[in-house]
């Protein structure tokens, strides 16, 4: 058998997921994997931990601290929807986001809007029923017709 160095050499120019056999036959193996790989996962946990948004963002009913709500309006500024739309695809259950297209429409535009007949129009040609619907039409439903925070917070997600 050849040497461990020589092994841990030759693994460092092969991809993890072809490695894995190697680093889990014996303890010594497991050891370094645990120290190159599982050091990483944790990092990005802490980060996700970090970073990661309150529940009650969304509810502006609700009261924030003055600094975490400083915070998370740097984060959320009016320019930076994208992550406004990850948040509520991320956060809401299948059954609230399939309809959500349809809840938006009735409690955030007035029905004699040109806003209105847009997104209406949208839907209809767009939109599949609210049974065939996945994360990816609500996104996209987000996205296309861009969607804005204040429609958002009216509709009271």
């Amino acid at each position: 058998m050849l040497p461990y160095e020589i092994i841990l050499e030759i693994s460092n120019f092969i991809p993890l997921y072809l490695n894995k056999d190697l680093f889990l036959s014996n303890k010594f193996f497991f050891g370094i994997f645990k120290k190159k790989y599982l050091n990483n996962i944790k990092f990005i946990q802490k980060k996700y931990k970090k970073y990661r948004l309150p529940d009650k963002f969304l509810y502006p009913d609700n009261f924030l601290v003055y600094n975490d709500y400083r915070r998370w309006q740097r984060i959320f500024n009016r320019n930076n929807t994208n992550k406004i739309y990850r948040y509520i695809i991320a956060k809401y259950s299948c059954e609230y986001l399939y309809v959500f297209p349809e809840f938006l429409l009735k409690k955030a535009c007035s029905f004699n809007s040109s806003r209105y007949s847009l997104l209406r129009n949208w839907m209809n040609e767009n939109l599949p029923l609210a049974s065939m619907r996945t994360r990816k039409h609500i996104l996209c439903f987000l996205i296309e017709n861009r969607i804005t925070f204040k429609e958002i917070c009216l509709a009271g997600i």
